[in-house]
């Protein structure tokens, strides 16, 4: 062993400096976190009282954290559905194009968004929604609907929804990229196997294409299940968790107990918990929906 270490001591330091960083950014934080939910830690008077379970406990009579659930929830499912099923249709689509040169313009053309930032596209969109100048009542203006008009991110009953429109036509990023990599894998034999015995473009697509790019899918349920969980920046810069808490999330019910109100214990708390909510839906995810090759 000490051999073999010995042996590739270059390829140890040159890892060591990444290695780390890793355990100071990226595994320090989390045990820290961990370690400060069972403490009460007022950050301005920097100290620390042990309270043990008090800070879960304190989860369930919190109203506003209990409110925020249903919302994250609705957003997380909503989100799923879109940034599983638009991405595969894109690149469905783009596969089915014989022209090499085309099929390389539609995919420059779904990766030139990806260059503004998430922050700037956000503000974009607040622009889309506004209820006196926003380019969605213009539209409806202009098509003799102007009774449909609305504030759409001051109302309760439309602001979720006007989160799960933002991204529309929802096609960009890297998403088609990497089904399409999945479907540029599958054998031509089995296509055009298919396509003799006279096989449909929606039958391939069930039968054939989704079961071989079952990996794709599982990465996409995956990320998107931690990014959902996790995701508050929409509610950061545009609506505050309003109006009233309809669009309150418990990431941002953690972002304002942590660095509005001092309460960094209670914060981690939540953090933990949504943590362990991600790990048991990534561990379900993993189990049960099994892609090509595995056992």
């Amino acid at each position: 062993m000490s051999r073999m270490m010995k042996d590739s001591l270059s390829a140890y330091l040159l890892l060591s400096p990444i290695v780390i960083g890793l355990l100071i950014f990226c595994y320090y934080p989390p045990i820290r976190g961990l370690i400060m939910s069972v403490f009460e830690w007022n950050a301005a008077g920097d100290r620390w009282t042990f309270v043990g379970m008090d800070n879960f406990r304190r989860m369930a009579h919190d109203d506003v954290l209990i409110a925020s659930v249903p919302n994250m929830l609705f957003l997380l499912v909503g989100g799923l559905i879109i940034s599983v099923t638009v991405p595969l249709i894109m690149a469905e689509l783009i596969y089915s194009i014989s022209n090499p040169k085309w099929k390389y313009a539609y995919r420059v053309l779904i990766l030139v968004p990806m260059v503004i930032p998430g922050v700037v596209g956000a503000l974009v969109w607040q622009f889309v929604f506004d209820p006196n100048i926003g380019l969605i009542n213009a539209i409806l203006d202009g098509v003799g609907l102007g009774g449909w008009k609305h504030a759409w991110l001051g109302d309760s009953h439309t602001v979720l929804w006007a989160f799960l429109f933002m991204g529309f036509p929802w096609a960009t990023g890297i998403g088609p990229l990497i089904y399409l990599s999945g479907l540029s894998g599958i054998p031509t034999e089995i296509n055009e196997s298919a396509r003799l015995d006279g096989i449909t473009w929606f039958r391939r697509v069930i039968s054939i294409d989704i079961p071989l790019i079952t990996g794709q899918i599982k990465f996409f349920l995956i990320t998107g299940l931690i990014g959902g969980l996790q995701a508050f920046q929409n509610q950061y810069l545009l609506t505050n968790g309003g109006p009233g808490y309809s669009s309150m999330v418990p990431g941002y019910h953690m972002y304002l107990q942590a660095f509005t109100y001092n309460r960094l214990g209670y914060a981690s708390a939540i953090g933990l918990v949504l943590f362990a909510a991600a790990l048991i839906l990534t561990i379900i995810n993993m189990k049960f929906i099994k892609s090509k090759g595995e056992g």
